[in-house]
């Protein structure tokens, strides 16, 4: 399941409007404003680690930095999806970024100066459970605080963000969008965000319009539990028409296994007072006859008083 959202994942936030929504609206950094991201660019990473597997979930950006007018300063955003809680995060959010300097130097991509640029690792976390992993890697080192060994270790720092702090996004974004698909169990709301969806993506941003309706149709509508048909389709408005239609085709099955439930709770309680009314008239038969043997016949008080006695009396 983890793989199949790092890829819708990725596939969502290869659009260039989606990312810059996400850092503009939820990284609360001073820089923010300072990045040209009219001409962000996405870095194909290549590289790999003996022990880490190059994930599909990872996203490389590098966005000029326009602090610095004398020079060219660009900033590699490293864009890294969980849904689950990892706590050597830090660990392993510093190893791309080693990992992404080696591509760097290998492949002449560095500043005239011979100078590294600067990363910017964001973690976007949606999972069901709280966030506990330490944000940088000193926290994971065992020394005693007044060490000077603390000089001579590595340190990196990376920035969550965390959907579940933002259950309704926020208003106007389209990262907002995201959260509150993931964060919504209702499927009328889940139909309602899709139809405002719809209408806020319009028909020019098509390709950003395919990457939702492929996000909702295969990742979001199954986890919810809501079937839908084998087609297949990349059109958001016919997402939107398909889930509609299934909704109320849902609503129906679940009234009709609710309405069957009840019809066969209430046969079986049926048929077991049915067993408690046979087994109580046979017992006042039996009590009835027995008293007739040793007294003779039984006056009308008596018949009746055994006829509407409880089984535990007789």
């Amino acid at each position: 399941m983890e793989q199949q959202h790092d890829r819708s994942y990725h596939r969502l936030f290869a659009e260039p409007a989606l990312v810059e929504d996400l850092i503009r609206h939820f990284v609360d950094e001073s820089f923010v404003p300072q990045l040209n991201f009219a001409q962000m660019q996405r870095v194909n990473a290549k590289f790999h680690a003996d022990t880490l597997e190059r994930r599909d979930g990872d996203i490389i950006l590098r966005v000029p930095y326009l602090d610095d007018p004398v020079r060219e300063i660009y900033l590699y955003i490293l864009l890294e999806f969980q849904s689950t809680c990892d706590q050597w995060m830090a660990l392993r959010v510093g190893t791309y970024t080693l990992l992404l300097y080696e591509q760097l130097i290998k492949e002449e991509a560095i500043s005239a100066a011979g100078q590294l640029p600067p990363v910017f690792p964001v973690v976007l976390y949606n999972g069901n459970t709280r966030w506990y992993a330490a944000q940088e890697l000193k926290p994971l080192i065992s020394l005693p605080p007044s060490t000077p060994l603390w000089n001579y270790q590595p340190n990196l720092r990376y920035y969550l963000i965390d959907e579940s702090r933002y259950p309704e996004g926020k208003p106007g974004t389209l990262s907002g969008f995201v959260f509150r698909l993931e964060n919504t169990k209702d499927p009328d709301r889940i139909l309602g965000i899709i139809e405002e969806l719809a209408q806020t993506l319009t028909p020019e941003l098509h390709s950003l319009r395919r990457a939702f309706a492929v996000w909702i149709r295969r990742v979001v509508i199954p986890h919810k539990g809501i079937p839908l048909s084998a087609e297949e389709t990349e059109d958001l408005d016919e997402v939107k028409h398909m889930l509609k239609a299934n909704i109320e085709q849902w609503k129906m099955d679940i009234r009709e296994e609710g309405r069957e439930e009840g019809r066969e709770e209430g046969r079986e309680e049926g048929r077991e007072e049915g067993r408690k009314e046979g087994m109580e008239k046979g017992e006042a038969t039996l009590l009835a006859k027995m008293l007739e043997l040793k007294f003779g016949p039984l006056p009308d008080w008596a018949q009746a008083k055994i006829a509407g006695a409880h089984k535990d009396t007789l």
